[in-house]
């Protein structure tokens, strides 16, 4: 048989987000070890990753220590990790830029094997054939032909990675400056056996539709403190492929409780207070109807039942409107 593991989206970086505690670099290089060993417990012929392994996009923010502490834990592998383009992972988002950047540097190296467009992977053992092939972020206007053409060819089984926005219903997102969304029923009856998503961070599960499966589980990490990052436990999920089948299979890794992980009470303070400044700018507004001639800081001031610290912070943000 033919075991894969695919991850996606692990944003590794110098830098630890603003909501979360501890040290980003040391958690993320944990799930990337804990990957590792999964590997050797479980035979795994290869690691698929589906792009935007690193974070910051400008090359000189992306230290040599973590680049060295890439290559580092992924030495400890049992087998081969192929690796997609994203869009945090060149600047501008354009993959021209590759071998500037350090997922460049670890491809040139041979940390990880590119994947992508013309360069398809091939895996064949105990008389099995499985065919992977990777579309790229490409920008907000997907090629919609690139998609659609993808078809099954002598293989036993087709699997396509791609690191594009898709949903159940598509269309054109409110994310990312109007980026378009694959909708799930424009990868049917084109013979793929599994098609695998990276870009959106959200948890969209593992869907079977006509023979079809759809692996949407989101970003191996949890750098921003959403309601989705909240209730989500970040996955890899396990592909075994033999003579009687396909299976595709959700494995959860450990993970610190959010409440430990995230700056929570800090947050809902901060969102407390951006709510309080709304209700301050919404009366405002009521009240500069009835008094033409005070002054914005006069008009803000006059609104009861608000801590001063909260007026003061409405007059610098109109201010800066």
């Amino acid at each position: 048989m033919i075991k894969l593991v695919w991850r996606t989206d692990v944003h590794f970086s110098d830098y630890t987000p603003s909501k979360r505690t501890g040290n980003w670099t040391d958690d993320v290089s944990k799930k990337l070890e804990w990957i590792g060993k999964y590997t050797h417990d479980h035979n795994i012929d290869a690691v698929i990753d589906g792009g935007d392994f690193f974070d910051i996009k400008t090359p000189s923010k992306n230290s040599h220590s973590l680049v060295g502490r890439t290559a580092k834990i992924h030495k400890g592998y049992a087998c081969p990790v192929y690796t997609l383009v994203g869009n945090h992972d060149v600047k501008y988002g354009n993959i021209d830029y590759i071998d500037e950047q350090p997922l460049g540097v670890l491809f040139n190296a041979g940390v990880f094997d590119q994947f992508g467009y013309d360069k398809e992977v091939i895996f064949e053992k105990d008389n099995v054939k499985l065919r992977l092939v990777g579309i790229p972020y490409h920008g907000t206007s997907y090629d919609w032909d690139l998609i659609r053409n993808i078809k099954k060819g002598d293989e036993d089984y087709l699997l396509v990675a791609c690191h594009l926005l898709a949903s159940e219903k598509g269309g054109v997102g409110a994310m990312y400056e109007g980026e378009d969304i694959v909708p799930y029923s424009d990868l049917l009856h084109q013979g793929v056996d599994g098609w695998f998503f990276g870009h959106w961070h959200k948890d969209q599960g593992i869907s079977i539709k006509d023979k079809t499966t759809i692996v949407n589980t989101g970003s191996l990490t949890r750098g921003a403190l959403h309601l989705d990052d909240l209730e989500r436990n970040p996955c890899i999920v396990e592909v075994i492929a033999d003579k009687q089948g396909i299976s595709f299979n959700r494995i959860d890794l450990p993970v610190r409780d959010v409440l430990i992980a995230f700056k929570v009470e800090e947050t809902i303070a901060k969102r407390e207070n951006k709510d309080k400044m709304e209700e301050v700018v919404e009366k405002m507004r009521s009240l500069s109807i009835e008094n033409h001639g005070m002054s914005l800081r006069d008009r803000i001031m006059q609104v009861k039942e608000v801590e001063d610290i909260v007026k003061q912070i409405a007059v610098e943000y109109l201010e800066k409107i």
